[in-house]
């Protein structure tokens, strides 16, 4: 029998600072991540990119570190990792080091995190780097289809807008509405700190306490309520002629906190989240359609989505979209199999005990359950509710999540008519998964 490591407790600091420290002593490593609950789904529509405009900046320079590059040498000049990313409710900066640099990533982090510059040349060198992100992205099909999808399923709400802004939002923020919100959202009572390596547990509260003492207390970040999708099924299609053909299918999903979550694990899992899913074995190693074919499941505090993605040879995106949707009405009438659900139950075990040996694997778990759930969820805990699906609850699932009225499709390639592939438009009718054309298999192979 499995034995799973017990959650680590929260040790809340005063004004409400919760620390999380996982001890492991085999480790080499420790990971520090701090967690402040702020992200997309906190701006209003002017405020859209700001959380990720403050994430750039915080690595731009601090009192003591003026420079980027005197930020960056703290950790990397050690052989660490620093790093950071914008979520949809979430901002996360962490470094991994060695053991015996601990202090140091414990005082570059607070560094970052309290005494930014805000220097306004940096924020106006910023600004550029951000739109030339911007512009990367609308130059890669393969990235830009997941927000065409986005926009047009969301409209214009949090959910539907780029985590990084738009060039009209970032050219307008000024540096007092970025230190305004700054201010407001990095606060002790908006925060969590995870530790999780080669480290002592009354130590690291001692260096944390010392090295956030200036932190203000705050409040927690609340996500503006999200509005329900628009009304499919529904086609966006934009022109480009490029030499692929780049689709996402998104459904509504389901919140964090949902009792299905782990039923739409299952599904997800199964159609389309790895080589082994029915997609990946249809779509690329029997039809040759496609090298990179899979779907995911995004949960946030009050809605979700789940979306099957591809990218293929613009001559052979038709029968790849029908292939894929013939296979979801299946799912959806069908459910799946029992030996497919076995395969899943293993393989959630199987990715939780190879994920418990990195620190910063298990740091990051335990940060982002504490900010999202307010306690971090055990691991037995997860593996039974896994265990304990049934097929009933996969056909459940799918049936509540693949509907007509929540269906956008979105298409990025060289097609002038979207009326090709309004006919696919439907989850909900039973159809014919289309023959194999061997010859464009054969191609792609």
């Amino acid at each position: 029998m499995t034995t799973y490591p017990s959650p680590p407790q929260c040790h809340v600091l005063p004004g409400g600072l919760c620390v999380l420290i996982e001890p492991l002593p085999y480790a080499h490593s420790v990971s520090v991540g701090c967690f402040v609950g702020v992200g997309a789904g906190h701006e209003e529509r002017h405020e859209s990119g700001i959380a990720h405009f403050i994430e750039h900046m915080l690595f731009k320079g601090t009192q003591r570190r003026p420079s980027p590059k005197m930020i960056v040498d703290a950790i990397e000049g050690v052989g660490g990792i620093l790093d950071a990313y914008t979520s949809f409710e979430s901002t996360v900066y962490y470094a991994k080091v060695a053991d015996i640099y601990f202090d140091r990533a414990i005082d570059a982090l607070s560094d970052m995190l309290i005494s930014p510059r805000f220097d306004p040349l940096d924020v106006e060198k910023e600004r550029r780097v951000i739109a030339e992100e911007l512009h990367q992205t609308e130059d890669t099909p393969a990235e830009l289809v997941h927000l065409l999808l986005d926009a047009a399923m969301w409209g214009d709400q949090p959910l539907g807008r780029d985590i990084a802004g738009s060039e009209e939002t970032i050219a307008a923020f000024t540096v007092e509405q970025i230190v305004s919100f700054w201010r407001t959202h990095y606060t002790r009572r908006n925060m969590v700190i995870s530790i999780a390596g080669h480290v002592d547990v009354q130590r690291a509260l001692e260096a944390v306490a010392a090295a956030f003492d200036a932190l203000p207390e705050g409040m927690p970040g609340i996500c503006l309520p999200s509005q329900p999708p628009l009304p499919g099924p529904a086609l966006t299609l934009r022109r480009d002629d490029n030499e692929q053909g780049n689709f996402c299918i998104g459904f509504r999903g389901i919140a964090y906190d949902d009792s299905d979550r782990r039923a739409l694990l299952a599904l997800d899992t199964v159609i389309g989240g790895g080589p082994s899913s029915r997609l990946f074995q249809e779509i690329r190693e029997e039809r040759g359609l496609a090298y990179n074919i899979g779907s995911y499941s995004r949960e946030h505090h009050d809605t979700g989505k789940w979306v099957v993605f591809g990218s293929v040879e613009p001559p052979n995106l038709h029968e790849c979209l029908a292939t894929v949707m013939a296979e979801l009405r299946r799912v959806r009438h069908e459910g799946i199999t029992a030996d497919e659900l076995a395969q899943v139950k293993e393989q959630v075990k199987g990715g939780i005990l190879l994920s418990l040996e990195d620190t910063w694997a298990i740091a990051s778990r335990n940060g982002s359950h504490q900010l999202r759930y307010g306690r971090v969820i055990p691991i037995e805990q997860v593996v039974a509710e896994v265990e304990t699906v049934l097929l009933e609850d996969v056909l459940r699932v799918a049936q509540r999540v693949l509907r007509d009225e929540h269906l956008h499709m979105a298409v990025i390639g060289p097609y002038a008519d979207a009326a090709d592939f309004e006919e696919l438009l439907t989850v909900e009718h039973a159809s014919q998964v289309p023959k194999r054309r061997v010859q464009s298999a054969k191609k792609a192979l």
